[in-house]
């Protein structure tokens, strides 16, 4: 009896395992599709994109880079854009998704001098998800 039950048990822990080990893959899987639902509330819907010589609306999609993109206050930045000319004497975005900071930060079309600058010091760069909350710009899609 002892041959017998030494024998059944390798066989049934190896199966426990494989059970939890799918169990935890279907888990992970669920919730990674969850999280990129609940990211995609952060995409805007449409973009005022210059086109032809004039300013026309698409849906956010179709943005390709070298697109023109016209931002106002309460715009949803719909990618990520370069900053290439300012329409009013000031711009701000809150980029709080990304950095966590509190308040809006300014925004130029001075180009950063370092290539491998984090976030905060992107000061031309609009990140896509984030909010104009003051002023008026032009920028072309990057990504």
């Amino acid at each position: 009896m002892t041959c017998l039950s030494s024998a059944c048990v390798e066989p049934l822990v190896i199966v426990l395992i494989l059970i939890a080990n799918a169990t935890v893959g279907v888990v992970t899987e669920r919730n990674a599709e969850q999280a990129i639902e609940e990211l995609k509330a952060y995409e805007a819907a449409s973009a005022t994109v210059l086109r032809e010589g004039r300013l026309q609306q698409v849906p956010a999609a179709d943005l390709v880079p070298g697109d023109i993109v016209e931002l106002t206050v309460g715009d949803q930045v719909p990618a990520d854009l370069r900053a290439i000319q300012l329409l009013s004497n000031i711009l701000r975005v809150d980029q709080s998704i990304l950095t966590g900071e509190s308040h809006s930060v300014d925004k130029h079309t001075s180009a950063v001098p370092n290539w491998k600058a984090v976030y905060q010091d992107k000061v031309n760069i609009l990140f896509s998800g984030t909010h104009v909350t003051c002023g008026r710009c032009r920028a072309v899609v990057v990504g």
